[in-house]
């Protein structure tokens, strides 16, 4: 506000100099971070067609873990019953020409988890990358 000495009175005006030393900063600050490059999330693209043909079509390696006939666990792989100490070895030939080394695993409900539990880590040392879990839904879809 300014005086002025003749009338006494006050003489309103707006002092822009803070206001362009703000501005006049916001913009060296702008300049200064726009050339930086942004960093993008990674995202797995799909491959083309001709390497998807390349591959067979496998059917999936599912294992079967239920009650036999008389109450004992059995095992089965992809629909073929064997005993428990075989199903490491023949998931393990199964897989030798495979590129896909998923494996999936449907149990049934009545089981203690540490059947379930023996039957991954069985999976697991057999050479398998992922364990998925099949619910009974899943495996009437996948007709197992």
């Amino acid at each position: 506000m300014a005086f002025t000495a003749a009338t006494r009175s006050i003489a309103s005006e707006i002092n822009v100099t803070p206001l362009i030393d703000v501005l006049l900063v916001l913009l060296i600050i702008f300049m200064v971070i726009a050339p930086i490059p942004g960093r993008g999330i990674g995202a797995a693209l799909p491959q083309s067609a001709t390497h998807a043909a390349m591959e067979p079509i496998s059917a999936p390696l599912v294992v079967q873990l239920y009650y036999g006939d008389r109450g004992v666990p059995a095992y089965a792989l992809n629909r073929q019953e064997m005993a428990p100490d075989e199903v490491g070895h023949r998931l393990a030939a199964a897989m030798e020409l495979r590129q896909d080394r998923t494996v999936f695993l449907h149990a049934d409900e009545r089981f203690d988890l540490q059947y379930v539990v023996g039957a991954v880590n069985t999976i697991r040392r057999a050479g398998a990358s992922e364990i998925a879990l099949l619910t009974r839904k899943d495996c009437n879809q996948m007709s197992c």
